[in-house]
């Protein structure tokens, strides 16, 4: 079971990479809107627990950090931390609905964008939010996606447990 777990996880994780680097190749402004990393690190967080969040949150985080040109480990304590808020939130209620999913997926997607940016705003000083507006989409465009795929991913999972 655990083995299957670890291998769903890393899927997801190859998926958010390609995706992301498909998105990248396509038009650069397109990762402004769609971080394919955070919908991973919320998909894992709301179905498998606080604890695949966090660590799905760790990985593509530094993994994300990676193809930046940014401080390694901004993304990676951003996601963490979001990642295992999610899951441990997911774990006290119920994510069965569209509506209260999206909600709940929305906040989160925010929280950690609003962490990035205060912890990158504490490192170089300057803000973000005049630079790249398109960074006031994100949440939104996070939420519908992760909670759509959280939707089909349900059958998915009992499928494979």
């Amino acid at each position: 079971m655990r083995i299957r777990k670890g291998l769903v996880l890393l899927l997801m994780l190859v998926l958010a990479f390609a995706f992301y680097s498909l998105l990248g190749r396509l038009n650069p402004d397109l990762t402004i809107f769609i971080n394919t990393f955070i919908i991973a690190v919320l998909l894992a967080a709301i179905t498998y627990g606080e604890i695949e969040g966090a660590v799905m949150g760790t990985v593509a985080g530094l993994l994300e950090d990676a193809f930046s040109h940014g401080v390694f480990g901004l993304s990676g304590l951003s996601l963490t931390i979001t990642g295992f808020l999610a899951g441990w939130f997911a774990q006290k209620i119920s994510l069965n609905s569209l509506g209260k999913r999206s909600v709940i997926l929305f906040f989160f997607s925010l929280f950690q964008l609003v962490l990035w940016i205060v912890l990158y705003n504490f490192v170089f000083k300057k803000s973000l939010l005049y630079s790249r507006p398109g960074l006031y989409l994100q949440p939104v465009i996070t939420a519908i996606i992760t909670s759509l795929l959280a939707g089909l991913f349900r059958p998915v999972k009992k499928a494979i447990d």
